[in-house]
């Protein structure tokens, strides 16, 4: 992405509240500049060229902002970060290439690095109301101009504890694969955690979190048995995460997965993975109007619980357990029970392995309520996705 304008004469810097500089330093700032531009956002590339040298990041961020480039404003941030983070005034940049340079990523983290970085080069010292409406101006501006890291921290921003639900994949899938690695990251992990576990959507997540920037694969010591390293991470290092067991594998928290080795994890990828059934586009569609829901949640007083149960069957391929000296078949139901001013007035049920509505009702006031968790839990399984989507409704003005 290019700077919106050409570079600042020493005139025009000193609108920008810093001293003139000498022509060869203009000179070098152009070359630097130019040089920057042609990164295309590679953070440690830009690091290279920078050699940390903080000072000449200030002159440019600067630059950047009198050009109106909220692209380079904000790579330049990610920039500074690495410099800091990988102490690069400390390295010998004589004898370096790009390769050599720490693994760079950036994450959303609510503009806080594009922040730092905007009050460092601008010598302001602003308010959490400042920049937080500084941060949005901006990357809106940039993720209007299609740069992808811009619209994933904002998006991030809009939903907040909710990054981990089918709503969150939602808003990225049609950016899915156009080279952010760390947008098809969230969307992988998104769908990961908004879906049904062991559906073709969980699996896609799995997918699309492995080959972007990898899963956090942990295995036991050679010592160990899988089942010790399992009850010792748990106790000790999961930090309260909630785990569940799947595949012969132990998942922890959003992304962290525990295997008896790294043979049984490869298997799988090469097994399971590298054959996922991906989505159609078309899936992720479907009409809502989220003021119309958020305004027929606050008129009735709407809330949804998420509830689970399981349903006798007489399909022998289904789950089966000991009740009684006898063999029981069921299958899971997920279920979203609607309440209206605390009184449960319906429920609305998706079959685990179909993903058929098992059970709903009808209620013309709040009818566009109705079809919209039937739209979603049809889709991935799972009544907390809805609801999670429904949470988001509510911090719409």
């Amino acid at each position: 992405m290019a700077f919106l304008g050409t570079v600042s004469s020493c005139n025009e810097s000193i609108s920008l509240g810093f001293q003139p500089v000498s022509g060869e330093t203009t000179v070098n700032l152009k070359s630097l500049k130019s040089a920057v531009i042609d990164a295309r956002g590679n953070i440690n590339e830009i690091r290279m060229l920078l050699k940390g040298d903080v000072e000449s990041l200030k002159l440019l961020f600067k630059i950047a902002v009198e050009e109106g480039d909220v692209v380079t404003q904000i790579q330049l941030s990610h920039a500074l970060f690495g410099i800091k983070w990988g102490k690069d005034n400390t390295k010998d940049f004589s004898s370096l290439v790009v390769g050599d340079l720490e693994a760079f990523s950036y994450y959303p983290r609510e503009f806080e690095l594009f922040n730092s970085a905007y009050d460092l080069a601008m010598e302001v010292e602003a308010d959490r109301k400042t920049c937080d409406a500084r941060g949005l101006e901006t990357f809106r501006m940039a993720a209007s101009r299609g740069y992808l890291p811009a619209f994933l921290e904002l998006t991030s921003k809009e939903w907040g504890k909710y990054t981990s639900s089918y709503g969150f994949a939602v808003q990225l899938q049609p950016f899915v694969g156009k080279g952010d690695k760390l947008l098809d990251y969230y969307f992988g992990q998104a769908l990961k955690n908004g879906c049904q576990i062991g559906s073709e959507p969980y699996y896609e997540g799995l997918y699309w979190m492995n080959q972007s920037c990898g899963i956090p694969v942990k295995y036991p010591k050679g010592y160990q048995s899988f089942e010790e390293f399992k009850s010792f991470y748990i106790e000790r290092q999961s930090g309260g995460s909630t785990y569940y067991s799947h595949d012969g594998f132990l998942h922890v928290g959003e992304s962290i997965i525990l295997a008896p080795s790294q043979e049984a994890w490869e298997t799988f990828v090469e097994e399971k993975l590298r054959h996922v059934k991906f989505a159609p586009s078309e899936s992720y569609l479907f009409k809502y109007d989220p003021k119309q829901i958020k305004f027929l949640l606050d008129g009735y007083k709407i809330s949804v619980v998420p509830a689970r149960s399981c349903v006798k069957s007489s399909d022998e391929e289904r789950h089966a357990q000991q009740c009684r000296g006898e063999t029981v078949h069921f299958f899971y139901i997920d279920s979203l029970l609607v309440y209206q001013n605390d009184r449960k007035i319906g429920e609305i049920s998706v079959q685990e392995d179909s993903f058929k509505i098992h059970q709903t009702f009808k209620d013309p006031k709040i009818q566009p309520i109705i079809e919209f968790i039937e739209n979603v839990i049809t889709r991935t399984g799972f009544s907390d996705s809805a609801r999670s989507w429904l949470k988001q409704f509510e911090k719409l003005l």
